[in-house]
């Protein structure tokens, strides 16, 4: 090898322009190799008396390593050419040359103001509504897309328009693909089972509006589109997407995917050819000790900082956090940040947070910072999502260190001297949860609301029982307070070794004075008015204490004579408790009860886990009525009234694992169809009184060979008071049909 560098660069790409002009203007010896006459148009206003035009098999490409005395090949060909790249990497590797990968700029993924500085030294707020979730191929894609309600919006092109199709359920009618105006295109959307207005041909680039309009056009509420750059107007894509708020399911970059130690940013390799030309090319600029530190601040104010994490302030280079986190954030250490020039950056995704951290606000590569921090309220191991940016840069091959900080919870539990093993604690931060159940199985409860209005929802939710309700607002912070909404006594104290476990009331004489000063007297028993309940402001936290929890016991059966019945047929008592046996219901379960009626089994499926989804399919306005009685009566939160007929009323509901079928009006092999479409492994249990019926189910158990039925035939009777005589009173014979796979069956029997 001669000791003057020459580059091969294989271009084509916008990557491979900008490259070609770097060389040009370091007066590199070099040659771009371009397979078609758009690559030779984009080049030849550049450097046209160095391109090689037209495509090259793997001998061709040795071919021309050996004719040209190249010793250094730089790879700059479409991220998802993979054949190509294998031919140019094989070629290389026989003839004993440097191979470089250009890893391609797939784009910020964020919606950052043009006015921002490169190197963050403004405060940057990246804000979305848009959920970008990242799938390394076209199967986790369909996967994910299976879980979408609505219309979709395909940007992928025609390729693999018949596999996505195939996968997702009722594509004839919610799939939209964005193709070019060909013939080839539009006819792989007609065999995909695509047509008319779902069929959009047209020729790019796409600006952000145009894809804005097309997604209200179809009323999409997901697109799928490749991490393909932003020569793909990836960037157009995912901006868009996050102004219309809906999820972006990206296929990765398969080069982000499968990264070998010869891949190179642009910046990388531009180093590597300045730096050490000839034979003493250095390819070892690879970036394997990345680092990131996830760090809990406690609850608010520096008094409540550790040690650890003032020592990750004082050497990060670059600080990320939720905007009301930061805004938490001490004044001294704000200052001190910005006086050392420390970014700080108002955003606690990671996925965008990893896009701003290898890439800088217009797009260049970055790998500036090397100790990034990011900062999560409370501690990370509570409800944090430090959990989330935890996955997402451990995927990235980084070192995550996280910090631990003093959660709001133990702080709540230190000021009214509870002992946390004794104490519930629901998240019902940023979901719908059946607090009310909780707070009747346990004497002492801890609730994290989503905010203020939640918190004073659930108060509102609470106010027949008989308990205690202590709110803890903006805990840790200088406006702190902790407010009594409820109380048993009228007393209010602060120390749990002082509280009556029959009364759960505090003695007001134990409080430490600040938290006396803290503490708003409202303590009425029967006083939840608008006046309390406005009290709660801020990041709030609620205690609650039942003195009667340990009476509540429900061990799966309801009396047939507690449900509101009217005149709709109901599940008897006897059916519904091996019903629900036979459904065997997971502790998160999403159940659809179809032909609800008057709502027993979803009363006992919603009254068996707070945690478990149920959703109550009826079309009978009276059986609607009942439905929602009884939904007040027993209070269920975690139990959704659908009027409508399966299987239309489905199609927008969440994924089920659980099915009850007890009047399906004449549509059992639509209903089973959508069921098993939208999830193979649902667990579904069939109620039929007729014989009709019985065998309706067994001639459509054929079209699903993978499931093994469980059929049993069950008669009741009851005993009636006659006089002096109890006489038998038959209940009709029920076939109870269980389907489920081999596996299930066997380790739920």
């Amino acid at each position: 090898m001669s000791d003057r560098c020459k580059v091969l660069v294989f271009g084509g790409t916008t990557e491979g322009r900008i490259l070609t002009e770097h060389l040009v203007r370091m007066h590199i010896d070099h040659e771009v190799s371009v397979a078609t006459k758009y690559g030779r148009d984009i080049l030849k206003d550049i450097d046209e008396d160095n391109l090689l035009v037209g495509r090259k098999d793997e001998e061709e490409i040795r071919k021309v390593i050996i004719d040209g005395g190249f010793n250094l090949v730089i790879d700059a060909t479409h991220p998802f050419a993979t054949e190509v790249s294998r031919q140019i990497k094989s070629a290389c590797k026989e003839q004993g040359v440097t191979y470089l990968r250009l890893l391609r700029d797939t784009g910020k993924k964020a919606s950052c103001s043009a006015d921002h500085h490169e190197d963050f030294s403004a405060e940057v707020d990246t804000k979305g509504t848009s959920d970008v979730v990242y799938v390394d191929d076209i199967h986790k894609a369909i996967e994910k897309l299976k879980r979408v309600s609505g219309n979709i919006l395909l940007l992928t092109g025609s390729k693999n328009l018949a596999e996505i199709a195939g996968g997702i359920p009722d594509s004839s009618k919610r799939l939209y693909a964005r193709v070019l105006p060909s013939e080839d295109s539009i006819r792989k959307c007609t065999d995909a089972g695509l047509s008319g207005r779902q069929i959009i041909a047209m020729q790019g680039p796409f600006s952000k509006e145009m894809n804005i309009a097309t997604i209200r056009e179809v009323d999409a509420k997901a697109i799928l589109t490749k991490e393909s750059g932003r020569t793909g107007g990836f960037d157009e894509k995912i901006e868009a997407a996050y102004s219309c708020g809906i999820k972006a399911i990206v296929i990765r970059n398969l080069e982000s995917v499968t990264k070998d130690s010869n891949s190179y940013s642009m910046e990388e390799i531009l180093d590597i050819i300045e730096d050490k030309p000839g034979d003493d090319l250095d390819y070892s600029h690879n970036n394997n000790n990345k680092i990131i530190t996830l760090a809990g601040i406690g609850p608010g104010g520096s008094e409540y900082y550790t040690r650890e994490l003032l020592k990750a302030l004082e050497s990060a280079d670059i600080i990320f956090g939720a905007e009301a986190v930061l805004r938490n954030l001490d004044s001294s250490v704000t200052d001190k940040l910005k006086n050392a020039g420390i970014p700080i950056v108002k955003e606690y995704n990671g996925e965008v947070i990893y896009q701003l951290l290898t890439k800088d606000i217009n797009g260049i590569v970055n790998n500036r910072y090397t100790n990034p921090v990011i900062l999560f309220s409370g501690d990370i191991s509570l409800c944090s999502g430090a959990k989330k940016a935890t996955e997402v840069f451990e995927q990235k091959g980084y070192e995550v260190r996280r910090i631990s900080g003093i959660s709001s919870v133990a702080l709540f539990a230190n000021k009214l001297f509870l002992s946390l093993e004794n104490v519930k604690i629901v998240s019902a931060h940023g979901r719908k949860v059946n607090v009310r159940d909780y707070v009747e199985t346990n004497k002492e409860t801890i609730i994290l609301p989503s905010d203020a209005d939640d918190a004073r929802n659930i108060c509102k939710g609470l106010s027949d029982l008989n308990i205690r309700i202590v709110a803890g607002c903006n805990l840790g912070c200088n406006d702190e307070k902790i407010v009594e909404i409820r109380s048993i006594t009228n007393k209010i104290t602060n120390d749990k070794d002082d509280i009556d476990e029959d009364k759960g009331d505090i003695d007001k004489d134990k409080l430490n004075k600040d938290d006396i000063d803290k503490m708003v007297l409202l303590c009425s028993q029967d006083d939840t008015n608008n006046n309390i309940l406005n009290s709660i402001e801020g990041k709030t936290l609620l205690y609650v204490y039942n003195e009667n929890a340990d009476s509540k016991i429900y061990a799966g059966g309801i009396c047939d004579s507690d449900i509101i019945r009217g005149k709709t047929p109901m599940t008897k008592e006897e059916i519904r408790a091996l019903s629900i046996r036979k459904l065997s219901l997971s502790q998160d379960a999403v159940v659809y009860d179809i032909g609800a009626g008057t709502g027993s089994i979803s009363l006992e499926a919603a009254l068996s886990s707070p945690d478990i989804k149920v959703f109550a399919i009826e079309k009978n306005e009276e059986a609607i009525s009942l439905l929602s009685q009884n939904k007040e009566k027993f209070h269920v939160s975690n139990m959704e009234i659908v009027k409508g007929i399966a299987p239309d009323i489905l199609n927008d509901l969440a994924t089920p694992t659980h099915v009850f079928i007890g009047g399906s009006s004449g549509n059992m092999r639509d209903i089973l169809k959508l069921v098993y479409d939208k999830n193979k492994n649902a667990r579904v249990v069939i109620n039929t009184v007729t014989a009709e019926s019985f065998a309706e189910v067994m001639d459509l158990l054929k079209d699903y060979p993978y499931l093994e039925p469980d059929i049993i035939q069950v008669s009741v009777t009851r005993f009636r008071k006659a006089g002096r005589y109890h006489l038998a009173d038959a209940l009709n014979p029920v076939y109870i049909i269980t389907l489920c796979t081999d596996q299930d069956i066997l380790s739920k029997r």
